[in-house]
């Protein structure tokens, strides 16, 4: 499934579901139709009678206005849904919901209380500082320096990712409806998104838009955030194949104009497996493409990778290094000479995604990167900047970006900034010079669950976890956390480092912090990295669900998008040799009991074969399918929802006991 933030932060495809009736609020949630469920629920809370549920509703109509990224809209169901004792993830709603919507003050108030209601002050210490950090920001703002405004041709709808051309052309991508109006994509309500270009007139106002004809398709398929490489190639990302089946993930597809005739589009090569590409740029020399991707194997999130040009094309991509790439969000990259400019929504920003900066040092080094501070960035989502092309003569530059802040037509705005003087620098850094130049702040943490016996319940937070010991390698030095902050560390350009813990009562883990792509050199601060280590309780005897293992209907290979789960349980056991597992596979109730527990069987010795293929020593793992004998969900079979049957197949781990 493609989040909605990808390609309207980029472009996003929810399966064949958009062919199929919404007749109730529950139903078209469930399908990610937030548009579509949003009526009933809205209906649904008119007729409500008791707080308790007029609470539950309430918290749904949040949610489907936070996927369709109207802040403004869902904070007062959250507060409807926080007072009426619907629990913490709709406070957590109304302090994220606050924060985007500048309101920093009650958005700190509201964490604060958020890390009281969970038993941790140190889940959204980042939330409360960067509010801090944004609220200071807003203070010391003095306008003068540029002159902002939002382009004549925006819409009520999604209109985002600007290119310009040096001919004073500008493409950007749209989800106005296109000529089939009929065809609306069920989580907006809006259309599909396309390619559109706007060209100004002789006063320099932009008009339009019209159609991007290479690309112009009527069909459910997203496509945008345009490249134009060259006067013969173009990059863009395509979401879907038009008839509901086949890749419904985001591609990065190239097409090239030969003899005044634009080819096809072909997809690039490194495309490939269960998960999204987007957003590519090349360098300004065309030596590079940089692009946004959800590899499970990166960061978290979506990362920056890079792939350089060669005889045959381009090479196989690598990432970023961690000075750019998060946990969190790296989207919507433009390269600039030596200047990497992209969009972040875990670098400490104002609210949503923001504009960073970051120059170059080395082929795979960058220093840390800059907040560009308002008016670039703002509460909502600010994404998609780049300057453009030529001098323009009454302003030293223009440029342009995407913004969902308030002052636009509605949803996503390109808005245009022109530099009217240079501004003086900014401040230095808070943080104080010290003996070494790289800093790495190490948090060993444990999950907080609802229900602390039970490792299957919601996870509510993390919190510092006293006592464990932390070894460091090559070093080999050993420290000591504690509940009071983080162990820091000096960390050396060059090294690739390797932290495990343990702790009693605790399964161990490591992680690792790669260095060797650092450098402190140009640096103009020291540099300052985080890294969580997650201690997880020993749960003996307990079935714990792994997410993310599904298989295809009537199969039992592993598929590609439960490698990455699997390969996190590999590195559990490989940090504790001393523990054996048992992997247990669950159907759903249909299907005969004999063919259920022969397939749930297979499955579950195929995950033990993948965990021998990782080197895991068969003798520890264990396989047992259980068929439809233990329901996680227990409904009359002719009467489960979907989401019901797919809870109920399910892929668990159980370490054995002693």
């Amino acid at each position: 499934m493609i989040p909605y933030r990808f390609l309207l932060l980029v472009l996003l495809m929810a399966g064949c579901t958009y062919t199929l009736k919404i007749r109730d609020g529950e139903t078209g949630f469930e399908r990610k139709q937030y548009a579509h469920a949003l009526p009933f629920y809205l209906k649904d809370l008119e007729k409500a009678r008791s707080r308790v549920e007029k609470a539950r509703i309430a918290f749904k109509i949040a949610e489907c206005y936070r996927f369709m990224h109207q802040p403004g809209q869902a904070l007062p169901y959250y507060e409807q849904a926080w007072s009426g004792q619907a629990g913490v993830q709709a406070l957590k709603g109304k302090a994220f919901s606050l924060k985007m919507l500048e309101r920093y003050p009650e958005a700190i108030a509201a964490f604060d209380q958020l890390g009281e209601e969970i038993g941790s002050s140190y889940e959204y210490r980042r939330e409360i500082e960067a509010c801090e950090w944004a609220q200071k920001q807003l203070d010391d703002y003095r306008p003068g320096f540029y002159a902002l405004e939002s382009l004549p041709f925006n819409s009520r709808y999604a209109d985002f990712a600007a290119f310009p051309t040096a001919d004073g052309n500008l493409y950007f991508s749209t989800d106005r409806p296109g000529p089939d109006v009929k065809t609306r994509y069920g989580w907006t309500g809006h259309g599909f998104s396309r390619i559109v270009s706007s060209t100004p007139d002789q006063s320099g106002i932009q008009n339009g838009p019209t159609p991007f004809l290479p690309l112009d398709l009527s069909t459910p398929i997203h496509e945008g955030v345009i490249h134009l490489a060259s006067d013969s190639t173009i990059y863009y990302t395509r979401c879907g194949d038009g008839d509901g089946g086949g890749d419904r993930y985001c591609r990065i597809w190239m097409m090239t104009q030969r003899d005044g005739t634009w080819s096809s589009g072909e997809v690039l090569p490194f495309c490939t497996g269960d998960f999204n590409y987007g957003h590519a740029r090349t360098s300004s020399d065309g030596q590079f493409l940089i692009f946004s991707s959800d590899d499970p194997m990166g960061m978290g999130g979506y990362d920056l990778y890079m792939a350089m040009r060669t005889n045959t094309g381009w090479s196989d991509p690598f990432m970023l290094p961690p000075a750019i790439n998060t946990s969190g969000n790296e989207m919507f990259p433009w390269w600039q000479g030596d200047t990497l400019y992209f969009a972040s929504d875990h670098h400490k920003g104002m609210g949503g995604l923001d504009i960073f900066r970051s120059f170059r040092l080395g082929l795979r080094s960058w220093t840390q990167p800059e907040n560009l501070g308002p008016p670039f960035n703002s509460g909502a989502d600010d994404f998609g900047f780049i300057w453009l092309p030529g001098a323009p003569h009454e302003h030293l530059r223009t440029g342009v970006f995407t913004s969902s802040r308030s002052g636009g037509k509605g949803g996503e705005d390109i808005w245009m900034i022109k530099e009217k003087e240079t501004p003086p620098p900014s401040e230095p850094s808070s943080i104080q010079p010290t003996d070494t130049d790289i800093e790495l702040r190490i948090y060993v943490v444990t999950r907080l669950y609802q229900d602390p016996e039970d490792p299957n319940s919601p996870v509510l937070g993390r919190n510092l976890l006293p006592d464990a010991k932390v070894k460091i390698l090559p070093w080999d030095s050993l420290m000591v956390s504690t509940i009071h902050g983080p162990l820091i560390v000096a960390v050396e350009p060059g090294v690739f480092y390797r932290m495990e813990a343990e702790r009693e009562g605790y399964l161990s883990a490591f992680q690792t912090f790669d260095a060797r792509d650092l450098s402190t050199t140009g640096a103009v601060s020291r540099q300052v990295y985080e890294l969580e280590i997650v201690l997880d309780r020993k749960f003996v005897g307990l079935e714990i669900i792994l997410e993310n293992i599904y298989y295809d209907y009537d199969r039992w290979e592993i598929r590609p998008d439960a490698e990455p789960t699997l390969r996190r349980l590999a590195s559990l056991m490989e940090a504790n040799p001393d523990i054996e597992v048992e992997l247990g596979s669950h159907t759903d109730c249909r299907g005969s009991e004999s063919y259920n527990m022969d397939l749930s069987q297979k499955r579950a010795q195929s995950a033990v074969d993948y965990l021998i293929g990782l080197g895991i020593p068969s003798g520890r793992l264990r396989a047992r399918g259980f068929g439809e004998s233990r329901p996680a969900v227990d409904c009359p079979c002719n009467r489960c929802t979907e989401s019901q049957h797919q809870t109920n197949r399910r892929t668990t781990f159980r370490i054995l006991e002693d």
